[in-house]
């Protein structure tokens, strides 16, 4: 069964690889969707794919993506309903 994330991260997200390192996880276990900075400095990620890789994505985020990140602070909702990515998408990299 498919399903679709939506992740809004904050706190320590700006300059220490985020958006990259959430992009190549995602990758890595074949989710699509994006991931991107908004003007206010948050993380807006929006992802789908199989269940059980996108509960081991969520299991990333949790635990804290970056070693650079001193604080995080996350929300997390997720849907039934897909949007059809077909890729994984950054505004970086």
């Amino acid at each position: 069964m498919k399903k679709r994330a939506f992740i809004q991260m904050h706190g320590d997200v700006d300059g220490v690889g985020f958006r990259f390192l959430v992009k190549q996880k995602a990758q890595s276990l074949g989710l699509k969707g994006s991931c991107k900075q908004t003007n206010d400095k948050l993380i807006v990620i929006d992802i789908e794919g199989d269940s059980e890789q996108l509960e081991e994505f969520l299991e990333y985020i949790q635990k804290g993506v970056s070693p650079l990140s001193q604080t995080n602070a996350f929300s997390i909702e997720l849907y039934d309903d897909l949007k059809g990515y077909t890729t994984m998408e950054s505004d970086i990299v």
